[in-house]
């Protein structure tokens, strides 16, 4: 996606502030049973004097629960208990109910249960984009284009289906079962099937493919534990098809798992280069170093960063900097230099604590400031007041952080993002349904008559051309913006973002990136570098 686009985006996930008592910090989860135990039959006479802290809270929420004069939810009182005692400590350590943190190790994991098919909803409908290959969908004979109609015996067609419900309905135990009834618009026919779920991989990598015959581009999305494989094959790949330059795309990039990154870090670095070391006041300093295993040690490698780069892709990003081994390019990453410990709880909830700084191998942690009379979650809107995304402000100047903000990795070459098509009622409508259908509908018209005629993304790329009456098509759709209104580049960006779209339905994702590689402004300077690099 075009740099720019960010802006108009939630802050980072990473960002969550939910905590939880620090008690569970110290893995007491037996005392924990024995206190609850305990409370119970405290002598109510003797008051609080003579109970330990831990016991107190209990004690507390429990003559709340007897005695109160209406009825509450000590639950929910725990949990406001828990935000409370731990708000002022850092902005990263969180507690995380089972179904926000079974979602959040699921990505982390790597994989699910599930049927296996990439989906949207459209115009209310479920419609299949693919099938994954080998998985339980593709096995069972359901075909790019088919609607799910029905999961179970239920109707989900036309009843307001949401991306969370599909979730829902599709995933489940492995090797558990579930029926379906799938409609063919190409046959215009209904059947039942009953498919078992299976084990269903969360890719990291949204794409990896060649940009030109020699240079690489890989986009990775997250650190899962799949991520070190997942980068050694596709590396591996690039290389087989002659590839001898890389770009490594960490924009949006949140982070992930600490071993993930380090992974990663190792495929570039020769052995015994130091990647990253944590410490802490409960934490004995850890050092974390690369080995002989790396897949591309030498090759000419430059990494895209934006300022949602986070967390693990700042570990990558400082070790590769300091020694020297890449060319880091974009803007200053988000400032995340801390490591959390996750601990599953009893009632299989998570608490996620923050037990140490990392550190770049030349000493550096890029923690960015929190605390009292800091407003955290502000500071990317700041940055887009300070002119820090428009103007390379530090200029390897060390003292214009104080000016500007602290924390994160800074660039060795700054691309400003692009506001040549900034405003927000078009951008917002970038992020809308609208044209996301209107290219899978004109996929569906035209696929057939297609076939054949582009028959690899590198034909469609050369002679698929979006002309001004695609655009007007578009736009009739939606009252949000007109083509009256659009200046000249917000109608080239259209242009490109709906061959882009239409691209991965006649193929896939990685040919969205293909088209967008030459209007993304930070691929294609960093393509421009690259190429005049020996």
């Amino acid at each position: 996606m075009k740099n720019k686009n960010f802006l108009f985006l939630s802050p980072l996930l990473i960002a969550f502030f939910s905590v939880i008592t620090y008690w569970i910090g110290y893995n007491q989860h037996k005392k924990n049973n024995d206190v609850f135990n305990k409370w119970k039959t405290l002598d109510k006479n003797i008051g609080l004097k003579k109970i330990s802290d831990y016991e107190k809270l209990l004690y507390i929420l429990s003559t709340i629960e007897e005695k109160y004069v209406d009825s509450v939810s000590t639950k929910n009182l725990l949990e406001l208990s828990i935000k409370n005692i731990l708000k002022d400590l850092d902005p990263h350590s969180q507690y995380m109910p089972y179904e926000t943190s079974k979602a959040s190790t699921e990505i982390l994991d790597g994989h699910f249960g599930g049927i296996g098919i990439r989906f949207m909803i459209i115009r209310d409908s479920l419609v299949v984009i693919n099938a994954i290959k080998g998985g339980p969908s593709y096995r069972a004979g359901i075909k790019k284009r088919d609607r799910i109609i029905e999961v179970n015996g239920k109707n989900i067609a036309s009843v307001g289906l949401q991306n969370a419900d599909v979730l829902k309905l599709l995933k489940g135990e492995i090797t558990s079962n579930v029926s379906l009834t799938i409609f063919s618009p190409k046959t215009n026919t209904k059947k039942k099937i009953k498919i078992k779920r299976g084990i269903i991989p969360l890719n990291s990598i949204s794409a990896s493919l060649l940009l030109n015959p020699k240079i690489g581009y890989i986009k990775l999305s997250n650190f899962s534990n799949n991520s070190e494989i997942e980068i050694i094959e596709a590396i591996e790949s690039l290389k087989k098809n002659g590839m001898e330059k890389l770009i490594l795309d960490l924009r949006f990039n949140g982070g992930g798992y600490l071993h993930a990154a380090q992974g990663v870090a190792n495929q570039f670095l020769d052995k015994n280069q130091l990647i990253v070391y944590t410490e802490g006041v409960n934490s004995k300093k850890r050092e974390f170093y690369a080995n002989e295993d790396g897949v591309f040690k030498d090759g000419e490698l430059v990494v895209l960063v934006n300022s949602l780069s986070a967390s693990a892709s700042e570990i990558v990003c400082g070790a590769l900097q300091d020694h020297k081994r890449a060319q880091i390019m974009g803007r200053r990453t988000f400032g995340k230099g801390l490591v959390q410990e996750p601990i599953t709880l009893s009632d299989k909830s998570e608490f996620r604590i923050t037990t140490s700084r990392y550190y770049t191998p030349s000493g550096k942690c890029i923690q960015k400031p929190y605390g009292k009379n800091v407003n955290y979650d502000d500071d990317i809107y700041q940055r887009m007041d300070n002119g820090e995304l428009t103007t390379n402000v530090f200029l390897k100047d060390s003292t214009k952080s104080k000016q500007y903000g602290e924390g994160g990795i800074i660039p060795d070459i700054f691309i400003p993002i692009d506001t040549s098509t900034s405003t927000i009622s078009f951008n917002e409508f970038l992020y809308t349904p609208t044209l996301r259908d209107f290219c899978f509908d004109y996929y569906e018209k035209n696929q057939e008559q297609d076939q054949g005629v582009f028959d690899n993304i590198m034909n469609f790329n050369k002679n698929f051309f979006v002309n001004d009456k695609m655009v007007q098509n578009l736009l009739l759709n939606t009252e949000t913006i007109k083509m009256e209104n659009l200046i000249e580049s917000e109608i080239e960006e259209l242009k490109w973002r709906i061959k882009g779209e239409i691209a991965s339905y006649y193929f896939n994702e990685n040919s969205k990136y293909l088209i967008y590689s030459t209007e993304d402004l930070d691929i294609s300077t960093a393509i421009k570098y690259i190429s005049n690099t020996k």
